[in-house]
């Protein structure tokens, strides 16, 4: 049987890959194209990316703005930001597209190039039936500083959907700082998820809030069963109450040297045990 070979994405002109792109798009192949296109950031390439998210036809559109979500070029500095300014009022034209292809594809490049002026459109995507829309606007509001996003955070992070409730336990309780009673009492809620990502999610960012209220839960869960969540908890809250606990897992431990969840267990006892 005849083989064909795979493109070699590296080395094909801006022609062929926009062809592979609009061609296979929502398949492996088209978002291989795509992500090479978005390294290529230039004038040129940026005009291309602009005449398709103009386009009257869908597909076009969500290529245009998916390529816009992560262009870039290559510097002596390494990978960086292409065009930003330009980008980003193509992902935020793409917020009101009538296909939510492209407004997901907008939303995803928003959390990358974080712009104010889409907030409220963020935050209304929140209640969006899809729970890949939820799942992605949940990842951009993490990037977010604006003080309103936390309450759109804090509104996904009860989603019906396990993956949306995980992103957004992780964004609240570890992308963003804040420390705030609404946002210690949407991670206390989590703590008894029936999602152990979520559990996990919640546990270390009351942990990273130095919340003591956590640490007979987490002396229960510090178990030779137990998840890197845990460890990281322990390191985070830094509690000598923990320290037997985690002395009695590291007794236990039959892990390889290297293993990183021994190297997780090193570190929370030495964080609980302090300063020597």
């Amino acid at each position: 049987m005849k083989r064909t070979a795979r493109p070699r994405w590296k080395s094909l002109g801006v022609d062929r890959l926009l062809r592979h792109a609009l061609r296979h798009w929502h398949a492996d192949e088209g978002w291989r194209a795509i992500e090479a296109l978005q390294r290529r950031g230039s004038p040129a390439l940026l005009a291309r990316v602009v005449a398709l998210c103009a386009s009257p036809n869908v597909r076009r559109r969500a290529v245009g703005v998916s390529i816009a979500a992560q262009l870039s070029r290559r510097t002596p500095a390494g990978i960086a930001l292409y065009a930003e300014e330009e980008t980003q009022r193509l992902l935020l034209r793409g917020l009101a597209d009538p296909h939510h292809d492209v407004v997901r594809a907008a939303v995803g490049g928003l959390g990358l190039r974080p712009h104010g002026e889409s907030v409220q459109a963020l935050l209304r995507l929140t209640s969006h039936p899809d729970a890949r829309m939820r799942w992605q606007v949940a990842v951009a509001l993490g990037s977010y500083e604006e003080p309103e996003t936390i309450a759109g955070l804090i509104r996904l992070s009860v989603d019906p959907s396990d993956e949306v409730r995980d992103w957004a336990t992780f964004a609240l309780g570890s992308l963003r700082m804040e420390n705030s009673p609404e946002i210690r009492a949407a991670l206390r809620r989590n703590l008894d998820d029936a999602d152990l990502d979520v559990r996990g999610e919640a546990l270390v960012g009351l942990a990273r809030r130095r919340d003591d209220s956590i640490v007979e839960a987490l002396i229960e869960r510090l178990t030779p069963d137990c998840h890197v969540y845990e460890l990281d908890a322990a390191e985070a809250l830094a509690d000598s109450r923990l320290v037997t606990a985690l002395e009695a897992l590291a007794q236990g431990d039959t892990s390889p040297e290297e293993d990183p969840w021994r190297e997780r267990l090193r570190a929370a006892l030495d964080a609980c045990r302090g300063p020597r």
